[in-house]
């Protein structure tokens, strides 16, 4: 970890003084909660799932009618509480070389996975708090313990991955088609179309060989799970619709293949209103499974009313509560204030 962070500390200086004409960033953030909920009586202080802090450095370079461009982005504190989880699971989530022109980008190394990058058609404005584009969705109030009403894993989108990713030029005025391959011969597919305040796309997805690799988050909540790549494939769309008005609409649908012969599915959707420096929505997620034999598994519903404060560009403050309802078994509660600074 403290050799990742030298490298980064000394990677912009090194690059602009290579070439007068790259331009070079650096970049991050910097996000925390305060977590209340059913799982004791103590209060938890970490990042929530899927949206750690992070800090990073991007640049590029012109050459004739190409741009060649880098970036490497680092991970911080995976661990939600030490109550929870001993130590931390830094990671470089970027590390990537890219190339781009009249033929589009193609980008190769680590970094956001199609399903990941199709996930942003949420115009809420508290994404940050209740990431309704991710197949995921548990957000700063977190999934819930084993036995009281646990939001299920639905893996139908992977995150960050090594592959080598191309994306097209934009088309049919705001549409545009992404194709990845990845590590143990998987590939995601997906189309994207935003224009006129709609986003909608669809995206497919094979985990090839790498189904059974062992889960870097099965103990985020103490609870083992069937891995994080327990998926051999899945599908999807999602759609938002935002108004001038600062109406906005979110629905997001998708299906897991299970490495059993099972299967899972979600649908989310959420109603939100955004006005200047306020956010404020609500959402709910409804989860289904079925066996190898057909029999559907217990149904479980998560609903979550948050609000966003932004005092200044880059500033964000919120508070959220979650309610999850799992047949036969208690509801999960939750409660979240946090806050996010990007720089």
């Amino acid at each position: 970890m403290k050799k990742s962070m030298l490298a980064l500390a000394m990677l912009s200086p090194l690059v602009a003084s290579q070439s007068a004409q790259a331009e070079v960033t650096a970049y991050g953030r910097v996000l925390y909660n305060i977590i209340k909920d059913d799982t004791s009586d103590d209060l938890y202080f970490g990042r929530h799932e899927f949206a750690e802090s992070t800090i990073g450095v991007k640049g590029s370079v012109k050459y004739k009618e190409l741009t060649f461009g880098a970036q490497v982005e680092i991970g911080l504190d995976e661990g939600v509480s030490n109550i929870l989880q001993d130590g931390t699971n830094s990671r470089n989530r970027i590390q990537e070389l890219w190339v781009q022109g009249a033929f589009g980008k193609v980008k190769l190394g680590t970094g956001a996975s199609i399903t990941w990058i199709v996930s942003d058609v949420d115009q809420s404005g508290t994404w940050w708090s209740d990431p309704l584009g991710m197949s995921q969705r548990f957000g700063s109030t977190r999934r819930g313990p084993a036995g009281e009403s646990q939001t299920p894993f639905v893996q139908a989108q992977s995150i960050f991955s090594e592959r080598i990713v191309y994306e097209s030029p934009t088309f049919l005025e705001g549409a545009k088609f992404y194709a990845q391959y990845g590590e143990d011969s998987s590939y995601e597919l997906a189309v994207k179309y935003s224009a006129n305040g709609w986003r909608v796309n669809a995206w497919s997805v094979d985990y090839g060989d790498a189904d059974n690799d062992e889960d870097p988050q099965a103990d985020i909540d103490g609870n083992g799970t069937a891995g994080f790549f327990g998926a051999e494939s899945g599908y999807g769309i999602l759609a938002g619709y935002l108004h001038d008005s600062g109406v906005n609409f979110t629905a997001t649908y998708g299906v897991a293949d299970q490495l059993d012969g099972s299967d899972r599915d979600f649908l989310n959707w959420k109603l939100g209103y955004t006005q200047g420096k306020h956010a404020v929505s609500y959402s709910m997620g409804n989860y289904g499974s079925e066996d190898a034999s057909g029999i559907s598994g217990a149904d479980h519903t998560r609903s979550t009313v948050a609000y966003h404060f932004t005092p200044v560009g880059g500033v964000s403050l919120w508070v959220q509560a979650t309610k999850g309802d799992t047949d036969d078994q208690e509801s999960f509660n939750a409660l979240a204030l946090g806050g996010m600074v990007r720089f």
